[in-house]
């Protein structure tokens, strides 16, 4: 069934910029990016919901979702749409199947794994095969009194439906992302059955990428500094295009990895060039700041005490005609100096 909503409220909304994926539920609660380097196929962190936050997901809904026929679910839906961002909409009702399905939520580490205090990543996942789904809520949310209600229920014959929320992007459909919006205690039953799993299914088509400024002040306020970074480093396509100059989140986001990094990317270091070759007196004394921070960075010393930082120089490539970032590694300022002066300020 196709939805047209003209005056969403806007609440619920994905965001993405070509690379990374921010689902809004009035602020940010699930972000979704892929790891460009192949180690991992992709990083997410989901936030938890407030008791404020859920009253979105409303009880006449749920009563429809476990309870109510197809129609009753569709004109729930149809009013549960409201609170999403103008668009089409198309609403189908289906099933995950169990034996090639995953879900991932956060789980937070235990102290014992973690006895140093330092901040890992939420979780990653490799998203070539299957389907992959993304819960909303934090798995310390997962209260097992609800799943053994809803495992009940399904024994006796109902089929309790989560809302699974897609949102589409045309020019790069393997990107696409598949949010649980609610549900969770249901999949959770459904699971636990080794069944599958019957689900209202929410898509929104898009033909447009929102704003990497857009997306990555979302992605701040919910992930963790080692997580942004890698965020912010890999969205190589999108981060020369951010105006720094009107973006103080941005900005002190960036100086504080251009001071703590033990690597400097190429997204970085062609930010750092566009602003030297803009001619504008602002974005050079902008430039000149950044500089400031990078020849504080911890893991430079005077001397070569420190293990050094990592940074790259373009070099040209007879094969390919054209230039080419190779890693080089600097010991100390009086490399760092000499790198920027031929590098950046080149």
């Amino acid at each position: 069934m196709e939805i047209h909503i003209t005056h969403g409220q806007g609440i619920i909304k994905a965001l993405y910029d070509g690379f990374a994926s921010c689902l809004i539920i009035r602020r940010p609660v699930a972000v979704n990016w892929p790891d460009s380097r192949g180690s991992v196929g992709e990083y997410y962190a989901v936030s938890e919901l407030s008791e404020k936050d859920k009253i979105i997901l409303s009880d006449n809904l749920n009563q429809a979702l476990t309870e109510g026929t197809e129609a009753e679910i569709l004109s729930g839906i149809e009013d549960f749409l409201h609170l999403f961002e103008s668009g089409t909409y198309q609403v189908n009702l289906g099933k995950i199947p169990f034996e090639h399905s995953n879900f991932y939520m956060s789980r937070p580490l235990p102290a014992d794994e973690n006895p140093d205090g330092s901040q890992k990543f939420s979780g990653w996942f490799y998203p070539f095969e299957d389907f992959n789904y993304l819960y909303t809520l934090e798995g310390k949310s997962i209260d097992p009194k609800r799943v053994d209600y809803y495992t009940d229920l399904i024994k006796k014959g109902s089929c309790p439906k989560p809302v699974i929320f897609y949102s589409l992007y045309n020019q790069d459909p393997l990107m696409s992302s598949a949010f649980v919006l609610d549900g969770h205690h249901k999949i959770e039953a459904y699971r636990r059955l080794e069944m599958d799993i019957p689900a209202v299914f929410i898509a929104k088509d898009n033909d447009g990428y929102n704003s990497a400024s857009e997306l990555m002040h979302g992605a701040h306020s919910l992930l963790h500094d080692i997580e942004f970074e890698h965020l912010f480093q890999n969205n190589d396509d999108n981060l020369p295009h951010i105006n720094f100059l009107n973006d103080e989140l941005l900005t002190n986001a960036l100086d504080k990895m251009l001071r703590d990094s033990e690597r400097i990317d190429t997204s970085i270091i062609e930010v750092l060039i566009r602003h030297h070759q803009s001619g504008s007196s602002d974005e050079r004394k902008w430039l000149n700041r950044r500089l400031e921070f990078l020849r504080k960075n911890i893991h430079l010393s005077f001397f070569n005490f420190r293990k050094g930082l990592n940074v790259y120089i373009p070099q040209y490539t007879k094969g390919y005609k054209t230039n080419t970032w190779f890693l080089k590694t600097l010991r100390n300022t009086m490399e760092l100096n000499t790198w920027i002066n031929e590098t950046v300020l080149r």
